[in-house]
């Protein structure tokens, strides 16, 4: 019996000689990797359906034997969204994005207000401005850690509560800009910004929405124990 649901592209790996490993992230089943059969030599079957620039209806059928991968049997395009052709920074946030909850998302533990939050960037991060691709990128971050409860604290001191005007330095173990007074707290975990960021001005400036997003990235690093090799894009946007 096959299983239905709707779902997003997180990753692909190539499997023997013509195969894929292909996770998604599902509305119904959570994070999910799927093998499919021929699928880099199959050009009519899975042509441009596997791509991670839309969210798909799927089906799959369980594995009958244990520990191995359930296989995908269907794909199609559930919603159409046409992104900018050839647009850099839209490929490299959606990256940023599916790495995020590719690293931190267990699997089979459906959540719907992460799928819901998907839907939120993709719907928001098709536009050729590129503040607003910036912020939607920030503001989907944010949202993701505040539902996994370690949301940072952004124009506060996060220890005395202070209004900070210039973000200067950032605590990645306690999550929150923290004033030069209160670093002394915590020295080790501590991001020191070559370029403060200004609080006033942060979501009309780029470059202070560019260092916002990597000190996110950082933090997310950190609390996942794991690289994200999306941060090294930021650099050429």
């Amino acid at each position: 019996m096959a299983n239905k649901t709707n779902a997003y592209i997180l990753s692909k790996k190539e499997s023997g000689e013509s195969d894929l490993v292909v996770t998604f992230y599902s509305n119904t089943f959570g994070k999910i990797d799927l093998f499919v059969k021929s699928a880099r030599k199959s050009k009519k079957r899975f042509q441009g359906k596997l791509e991670n620039s839309n969210q798909y209806s799927i089906e799959f059928v369980k594995a009958k034997k244990i520990n191995s991968l359930n296989s995908l049997t269907s794909i199609e395009q559930a919603k159409n969204i046409r992104f900018y052709e050839f647009d850099k920074s839209i490929y490299i946030y959606r990256s940023i994005i599916l790495e995020m909850i590719d690293k931190f998302e267990i699997d089979n533990q459906p959540n719907s207000e992460v799928f819901s939050l998907m839907d939120f960037f993709y719907l928001n991060i098709n536009s050729n401005n590129e503040i607003k691709k910036i912020k939607t990128t920030v503001k989907t971050i944010n949202k993701y850690l505040k539902i996994n409860g370690v949301q940072p604290t952004i124009k506060k001191c996060y220890s005395c509560k202070k209004d900070l005007i210039n973000i200067k330095f950032f605590d990645l173990k306690n999550g929150g800009s923290v004033c030069n007074k209160c670093k002394l707290k915590n020295k080790p975990f501590i991001l020191n910004l070559n370029k403060p960021i200004n609080t006033k001005t942060l979501n009309r400036d780029f470059n202070y929405l560019n260092n916002l997003l990597i000190i996110l990235l950082k933090f997310c690093e950190y609390h996942s124990g794991k690289i994200f090799n999306s941060v090294k894009y930021l650099r050429v946007i």
